[in-house]
């Protein structure tokens, strides 16, 4: 068994949030709403489209009720699933990155509160499905981040232990679902959501992908537990 790079989606690996915006803009079209500026979308685009649902709608000054909110996410899925990948790019030096990682023998992995499905068909679009030994999402076992199953059992599909990874994400969900499973967390100072509780309780904080190679792996590791950052 080995040691897993795991990899948040959302605002880690790919910037999607220029589709997840346009997907939201499409609902609020429906709704009869103003589109949401991408600026005003992104620090949301990580947490789900019920979350962007519910933050247009207080913006608008409207109340979204269980009803509506199921024809929007059904609505705002549809449409997404359609142009999963029309702006979506992933973040600049991760595949440099994934390619280090797995030089020095580690496996790649993705947990990510994304549907199993979407998460595939995004990773298809981009054509790097085929670099993780597990892509598991929000649906794939019984409870998701931040609970820290997923994490645990996206590192036992690939083939790895868990005392052996690190978590990579943006977002303090990911920072707390490693905390909560005893394996070191990356944070990536460019993600969706980094905010201070994420920095405060992530093992390391790096400000592109350059940073993230086998030796700041191995030395998290070796020093779990304890919180570092590459800068103040």
């Amino acid at each position: 068994m080995t040691g897993i790079a795991v990899f948040d989606l959302d605002g880690t690996l790919v910037d999607t949030a220029p589709d997840l915006a346009a997907s939201l803009n499409h609902c609020l079209a429906a709704a009869c709403m103003a589109p949401m500026p991408l600026d005003v979308v992104r620090p949301h685009a990580g947490h789900g489209a019920k979350v962007m649902l519910r933050e247009a709608y207080r913006r608008d000054g409207r109340d979204i009720d269980e009803a509506e909110m199921r024809d929007q996410v059904t609505r705002f899925i549809a449409y997404y699933q359609d142009h999963i990948a029309d702006q979506s790019r992933l973040f600049p030096g991760v595949l440099d990155s994934m390619n280090r990682l797995e030089a020095a023998g580690m496996r790649l992995a993705v947990c990510t509160n994304k549907y199993e499905r979407l998460a595939g068909l995004l990773l298809n679009a981009l054509a790097v499905a085929d670099r993780f030994a597990a892509i598991c999402g929000a649906d794939t076992f019984a409870r998701r981040k931040p609970d820290p199953l997923h994490l645990n059992e996206t590192i036992a599909l690939a083939g790895g232990r868990s005392d052996l990874s690190v978590m990579v994400g943006d977002t303090v969900t990911d920072i707390d679902t490693a905390v909560a499973a005893g394996v070191p967390s990356v944070l990536v100072d460019f993600g969706y959501a980094p905010d201070a509780a994420a920095r405060a309780r992530a093992s390391v904080i790096i400000e592109d992908y350059a940073s993230l190679d086998i030796s700041l792996v191995e030395r998290l590791v070796a020093d779990a537990g304890k919180v570092t950052r590459t800068k103040p």
